[in-house]
């Protein structure tokens, strides 16, 4: 809506002018009332309207950001600055989406965040935060087929049965994929699957490191605490060192890994416990079998695995 206009000086370059006043409502209901100075072609916008946004000290908005990120009510691990602004906006709507995009900014500064460009800035929690995005592994099983029959075990299928142990629904998996051979993300073939639907879920990659990728798995349901889901894994990665090595980050009830190919192999398997420092042998519980696919399928299977447990397999052709 705009008033007739008038005579006057532009505050810009004190020029003569017209003036055409003119306010709107903002989506907050409120209005606001703004001049046009028109002189020699030229338009120069002047704001008049009182500023009666609410002040915040230094680090207050800071603190503010850290509260809600680490809040049960915040349900995202990938978020974008206007989901942040949608949580706030009811209680503190004076807040602008460039104050919250800075102050998140900081926060990557510091480390509790990180960011990466997809499209749109996005952000989400680091490492030392990402208690929040966290789930339990209660079984594994890995299977590794020697493809090119140079027993360099390139593919890779990997089972996870995953819990939700937190009082938090879950929207994302972390996850991370190690390798002894320098690879690029793109060259993997990299797919995650919900095995009870089959349905292929979203993969954002996070980091590609030649022998370290991070990616989050963006789940089309939220997991809900104690809910099981079923993922599989599958992606291309040449083992040229001959060896594998797993990592139980949380108590497992079992794991399984499976070796095949058309070479008959001699295996060597450790278990170590970190929290013991004990070291068992595995190489005697190495079982080998046939099927229709493969000559050759060496496995093994065990019970209760404790956490921090690392087992390693080594192997080398007959």
């Amino acid at each position: 809506m705009s008033n007739l206009k008038e005579e006057g000086v532009c505050p810009y370059c004190k020029k003569k002018s017209y003036i055409t006043r003119k306010w709107v409502l903002n989506k907050y209901k409120k209005r606001y009332n703004y001049a046009i100075y028109h002189h020699d072609g030229t338009l120069h916008y002047l704001n008049e309207s009182k500023d009666n946004s609410k002040t915040f000290r230094k680090g207050e908005i800071e603190k503010l950001l850290i509260e809600t990120i680490n809040s049960e009510r915040f349900k995202d691990g990938l978020f974008l600055t206007e989901d942040i602004k949608k949580l706030l906006e009811k209680e503190y709507p004076e807040i602008q989406s460039d104050t919250i995009r800075a102050n998140l900014y900081q926060l990557t500064k510091i480390g509790m965040l990180e960011t990466m460009k997809k499209g749109r800035q996005v952000f989400f929690l680091n490492v030392v935060f990402r208690e929040r995005l966290g789930y339990i592994f209660d079984s594994v099983k890995i299977l590794l087929g020697d493809i090119e029959g140079d027993t360099f075990f390139r593919n890779h299928v990997a089972l996870y049965q995953i819990r939700n142990d937190k009082t938090w629904p879950l929207y994302f998996l972390p996850y991370r994929v190690f390798g002894d051979a320098d690879a690029e993300f793109r060259t993997m073939q990299f797919r995650a699957f919900d095995i009870s639907n089959n349905e292929r879920l979203r993969v954002l990659l996070l980091e590609d490191n030649p022998r370290e990728k991070r990616v989050l798995l963006r789940l089309s349901n939220p997991l809900f605490p104690n809910e099981i889901l079923k993922v599989r894994f599958e992606y291309d990665w040449q083992e040229p060192k001959q060896a594998f090595v797993f990592t139980a980050a949380t108590q497992l009830k079992s794991f399984e890994i499976y070796l095949s190919g058309n070479n008959q192999l001699k295996i060597q398997a450790i278990q170590t416990v970190s929290t013991t420092n004990e070291i068992k042998d595995l190489t005697n519980d190495v079982s080998k079998s046939r099927n229709k696919e493969w000559d050759f399928v060496y496995s093994i299977k065990l019970k209760s695995i404790k956490p921090f447990s690392v087992i390693q397999l080594k192997w080398k052709r007959i």
